[in-house]
Parts: C-alpha cells; sequence; structure tokens
C-alpha cells in the first residue's frame, strides 16, 4: 500500500472514529447479481453493508472532486474498527490483528473500472489512504457472509506479474477494454497503479508527485489499479478501457509492512518498481 496514503492517515481525528462505529454511511441495496458496488465520494463510500463471500465481482466508480482509492481491509474477529484507526493514529502502516485484500487503487474523478477479488467472511473496512484520506472521512465497515459464491473473472488480455522490483508483461497493453490479471510473485506484497501521462511528462515527475502531491499540479491522470494482499498468492484481475497514450505502472509499497510505528520513507517506486508503457492508435 502507498507510503505516502498511509503516512498522512496517521493524525487521525476523534470525529473519524465516531463517525465508523456509529455506522455513517450511505446504503445501497444487493442487487440481483453479487457484483459488489463500490462508490468514492470525497464524504466517505456507498457500498452494500454485506456481500457473500468468495470471487467477488467489483465495480468502483469515483464520483468525488480528489482521487480516491478503495482497499479492502480485514479486521480479526476481536478488532474494531475505532481500535484499526487509533493504531493508524499511533503511527501503525499495517495495524496487527488486520490483513489487507486489495482492492481497486487510485482512481481519478470521473473514473471507473472492475476488479475481480476473493474474499473470505468476516468483518471488514473500505479505506481510501491517498493524501491523508485515512483520517477523514471514515472507514466503511462492511460485513462478508459465510454464504459462498464466486464471480468468474473474464479471460485475461495480458497478465502483468509484480515482483521484486519489477513489473513483467506477458502481453500488450493495447487501446480498448483490457483485462490484466494481476500475479503478485513477491517475495514481497506489491500493489499497481496505473497513471496516464499528460504530455510532456515522465515517470520520474509521477514520482515526485505521489512523495509530494501537494507540490504542484498533477502530471498524470490516475486510472486505476490493484491493491496490495498480504496473501499474495491470490490473484487480482482488472477490467477498463485504455486510449491511446503513455501510461506508467506504479508500486508504492513501502520497504517496511510491519505493525511498529514508523517513519521509513523508502518505496517499491524507490528501488525500481516504476515502468513506463505506451499504447499506440
Amino acid at each position: 500500500m502507498q507510503f505516502a496514503r498511509r503516512i498522512t492517515g496517521t493524525i487521525l481525528t476523534a470525529m473519524a472514529v465516531l463517525w465508523a462505529v456509529s455506522g455513517c454511511h450511505s446504503k445501497l441495496g444487493r442487487d440481483s447479481d453479487t457484483s459488489f458496488r463500490i462508490i468514492a465520494t470525497d464524504a466517505g463510500f456507498e457500498a452494500p453493508d454485506r456481500v457473500p463471500a468468495g470471487l467477488r465481482h467489483i465495480v468502483y466508480a469515483n464520483h468525488g472532486s480528489e482521487i480516491h482509492e478503495a482497499m479492502l481491509v480485514k479486521l480479526s474477529q476481536s478488532m474494531t474498527v475505532g481500535e484499526y484507526v487509533s493504531a493508524v493514529r499511533s503511527g501503525s502502516l499495517f495495524p496487527a490483528g488486520a490483513l489487507d485484500y486489495s482492492g481497486p487503487g487510485l482512481t481519478s474523478p470521473g473514473e471507473s473500472l472492475e476488479v475481480w477479488a476473493k474474499l473470505d467472511p468476516g468483518q471488514y473496512i473500505l479505506i481510501c489512504w491517498n493524501d491523508g484520506h485515512a483520517r477523514s472521512p471514515p472507514p466503511r465497515p462492511f460485513t462478508v457472509e459465510y454464504t459462498i459464491s464466486d464471480d468468474r473473472p473474464p479471460k485475461e488480455d495480458l497478465v502483468i506479474r509484480l515482483t521484486d522490483y519489477r513489473f513483467e508483461l506477458i502481453g500488450s497493453l493495447t487501446k480498448a477494454t483490457q483485462v490484466i490479471r494481476a500475479e503478485t510473485t513477491g517475495p514481497s506484497m506489491h500493489e499497481m497503479d496505473i497513471f496516464r501521462l499528460h504530455d510532456g511528462k515522465t515517470p520520474v515527475d509521477v514520482s515526485r508527485w505521489r512523495k509530494h502531491p501537494s507540490d504542484g499540479s498533477a502530471p498524470a491522470d490516475a486510472m486505476g489499479g490493484v491493491l496490495d494482499n498480504h496473501d499474495i498468492k491470490r490473484v487480482v484481475w482488472m477490467r477498463r478501457n485504455f486510449k491511446p497514450g503513455r501510461y506508467v505502472l506504479h508500486c508504492e509499497m513501502p520497504q517496511v509492512t510491519n505493525a511498529e510505528p514508523t517513519n521509513q520513507e523508502t518505496t517499491h517506486a524507490d528501488l525500481g518498481m516504476v515502468r513506463e508503457i505506451e499504447i499506440e492508435e
């Protein structure tokens, strides 16, 4: 998970805790299929209260005015939402007793994508770590039920393997709707955000911007991606439409992923886990 997002969320407000535990959120009824529909806004997430376990088809859209992501975090049976946010407030980037279960990555306003990820039964939260959003609005709690059903993912157009510390492509990313199968070969946890570069900008500009998002204008648009998973053997699929242009694959996982508070600043992008791709007409 992005260091820049997590570290800015370490000073959580009491309001965030109160909103989270009081269930202050919008409720969407479950559709006739099992798609897990998530809408990000600047005020929080709209999502179902309950979803079945299994391989879930996540339909994600950003209706806010800022870049948002939707990390799915499974809490231990003894852990409350308030305890999770308190641990983050104390400086922990990965609170003990909570497990990351991937989710849609950084997405610009008005953009949308689909992700297929496996969820186990239990209590979860949705949280956005981008640019201080972890402290307000609050995480969105939801339950993954013991009822199990699987949404079959579509056939992939290409495979992207996330390894230490590079992206390996099997196949090519082309214009039009593409399905990416993301595999983490490790041994570290990884994630993949996809950015579409603005004219004249480079991957170096993206890395600098992600370190200091408030310094100047954005050099790229965030097109989504797949977030990290504590179980690196799990495969995640992503589907979205791609236009011609220059893109950057980017991993901002912190080098240290323990539960102790840390001021560690080195990310996988700093270690070279950045790759530029051009999609032609």
